[in-house]
């Protein structure tokens, strides 16, 4: 079964946004974390891997999917939006830009060509200050940390301009709504398949890229979920600079292959696949066959890698991004209208492995048995 969609397949580019079986203990053990050496966390969990083959098991699903969503029709009117990429040079900020404007051209709205943030926050700044000189009604950034652009957003909330942001982690930040998985259903659904999947006993290597605070947020999700699901699970912390995508290797990776020989890591979780596509080749070319590496966001080469299921690639996430792209139109729009916006920061994710991955063509998640575009059209009148 094939999601909806009909893009252009688009090949990856350098950078995205911006994703057991015996397990032991009495119902009354509680989940316990330690630190070791190098920063590496253990958990023992008491029973929880029959609720993370559950979990799994639904979130492999393709169909079925509840998404959280707006319940009251407003008018939207007209106005004019500013769409702020984090960088077109990525995949999801650049299709998450692409249906922003569609979704605006559907409202009746008219949207700006797409500012390319270039993953600048001065740039970002700049096309924020920008919208509010040239009289935008609204404002979408697409996967960009609001706290990296504060003082422009305080500007454009003196103004009373509603921003929303698509796939975005500012919560608490005043001014800006997002629709978003908010990293903790990508971070959950990852530590319930390596529960899972390793029978409750797994040695992971995990990376964080600080330059996108979701995947921090990706992070403390997933080791919040493994302290509950798998029993003997050990986890080292590693750090990988977003540079480090355009240097063969990468060089953090290969200096990581040689530090963890065969054996000492099972499960590797790069930060997003543009991360996991290298980390995999550089495995496989280095015949690492004892490592399966996992990422975010569902990227077409790496869902292709998947798909073979003769490599290290095992595992990823796929997210609303279409969905998320319309619900921030819709959320400005509606503000913009003197309504209260709904709750849109807890998107679901599904999980991409080898068992699903033929009903994944493009870099997101949409079931086609939810048409969302139609559910958006008919609360706008424009059904």
């Amino acid at each position: 079964m094939k999601f909806q969609g009909s893009r252009r397949t688009i090949g990856l580019l350098a950078v995205v946004a911006a994703l057991g079986l015996t397990a032991c203990g009495s119902d009354d053990d509680e989940p316990t974390a330690t630190t070791g050496n190098d920063g590496a966390v253990t958990t023992t969990a008491g029973a929880g891997s029959a609720d993370a083959e559950a979990a799994v098991a639904d979130a492999l699903k393709t169909t079925g999917i509840e998404f959280p969503q707006p319940d009251e029709a407003f008018d939207p009117g007209t106005g004019k939006v500013a769409v702020i990429s984090c960088g077109q040079a990525g995949l999801n900020c650049k299709l998450g830009s692409d249906d922003v404007r569609e979704a605006a051209k559907a409202m009746g709205w008219t949207a700006s060509p797409v500012f390319d943030g270039e993953f600048a926050p001065a740039k970002q700044a700049g096309y924020v200050q920008q919208a509010i000189r040239e009289g935008y009604d609204a404002i979408v950034l697409v996967s960009i940390d609001a706290n990296s652009i504060k003082a422009a957003l305080d500007a454009a909330k003196a103004k009373d301009i509603p921003v929303a942001c698509v796939m975005c982690t500012n919560a608490g930040f005043d001014g800006v709504v997002d629709v978003t998985t908010n990293g903790v259903t990508d971070g959950e659904a990852i530590a319930n398949w390596i529960a899972a999947d390793s029978g409750g006993k797994a040695k992971i290597l995990a990376y964080d890229d600080k330059s996108f605070p979701i995947v921090a947020e990706r992070l403390k999700a997933m080791k919040a979920r493994l302290a509950e699901v798998c029993a003997e699970c050990s986890i080292d912390d590693a750090t990988i600079p977003t540079t480090d995508l355009q240097k063969p290797g990468p060089p953090t990776w290969t200096a990581a292959l040689a530090k963890y020989p065969q054996g000492a890591v099972d499960y590797v979780m790069s930060p997003y696949d543009p991360f996991a596509i290298p980390f995999s080749k550089t495995a496989e070319q280095r015949g690492r066959t004892d490592l399966k590496i996992g990422g975010y966001d569902a990227s077409p080469d790496f869902v292709a890698m998947i798909k073979k299921g003769d490599g290290p690639a095992a595992v990823t996430t796929a997210a609303p991004f279409p969905y998320a792209s319309w619900g921030a139109m819709d959320q400005v729009a509606r503000i913009k209208a003197g309504k209260e916006p709904w709750k849109s920061d807890g998107l679901p994710v599904a999980l991409v492995t080898k068992e699903n991955a033929d009903a994944f063509d493009e870099a997101y998640l949409s079931p086609e048995d939810f048409d969302f575009k139609s559910l958006f059209a008919g609360l706008w009148g424009k059904d």
